[in-house]
């Protein structure tokens, strides 16, 4: 078992090496994750042989879970599509952006924590990363998206903003998201239910996921989006924020 990790670590700092596209490089880990699926279905059998029917039921579930994960995969990197039952995109719409993050960078990003700001949830189409990933391609490719070189972190910056974006209101607390690689076509990705008394201001669509580096190694983690909005001020604070405004025109 030992060797076989040692094998499989060497074959991902070889394809990291050679710097290989990441949707080429996610395909090649998807077919060499047979190895060690197999490896442990042979584990299994060996155990009901030898009547270890403990060891092997638990041995078993990681079989499943494996299968599970590698039909995801080969439905998403190869098929481009994603499966009803992949259980991460609950993760994904559950966990905070902060939770995905692995580095914080500064270059080249919107500052945008001293703002008077909320975060708004959006439910996302099923496959609106498809969508997303497909324009981000295109603006990178028009240079409208500038990737930093970086021995760490994610290549697009912090808070980078999404450039094409319009946010329709369809009722009196529901709107829909669309975006795209120009202002003439825009494809709807996800709704917005907003309970405010004042119609939803949008501060800035912005981006996050991508390809990043860590240890010298190059991944990949799908893109996502996150709204912010202006958020709506107590009397208190409005007159607090009048205030510091007419300090400094003095």
């Amino acid at each position: 078992m030992t060797l076989l990790l040692d094998m499989i670590n060497g074959i991902h700092k070889f394809l990291g090496y050679l710097d290989i596209s990441p949707k080429y490089l996610n395909r090649a880990y998807t077919m060499l994750s047979i190895i060690p699926t197999a490896y442990i279905l042979r584990i299994v059998y060996g155990l009901f042989l030898n009547q270890n029917y403990v060891q092997a039921t638990f041995y078993s579930i990681g079989f499943l879970i494996l299968v599970y994960f590698w039909v995801l995969n080969i439905f998403y990197y190869f098929l481009d599509k994603n499966v009803k039952g992949d259980v991460t995109q609950v993760f994904v719409k559950v966990l905070p952006d902060e939770v995905f993050n692995i580095e914080s960078e500064s270059v080249g990003t919107t500052k945008i924590d001293h703002l008077n700001t909320e975060k708004v949830r959006i439910d996302f189409e099923e496959d609106y990363q498809l969508v997303l990933a497909d324009h981000l391609q295109t603006l990178i490719s028009r240079d409208e998206l500038r990737l930093q070189p970086l021995k760490t972190g994610f290549t697009i910056p912090k808070n980078t903003l999404y450039p094409y974006y319009f946010i329709k209101q369809q009722a009196a607390d529901r709107y829909i998201l669309q975006i795209g690689t120009s202002y003439s076509e825009l494809t709807p990705i996800g709704t917005i239910q907003w309970q405010g008394e004042k119609t939803l201001e949008p501060v800035g669509l912005f981006i996050t996921g991508g390809d990043f580096i860590k240890d010298d190694v190059k991944y990949h983690e799908p893109y996502s989006l996150k709204l912010y909005v202006k958020k709506a001020l107590s009397e208190e604070e409005a007159v607090t924020s009048r205030q510091a405004y007419r300090r400094q025109q003095k």
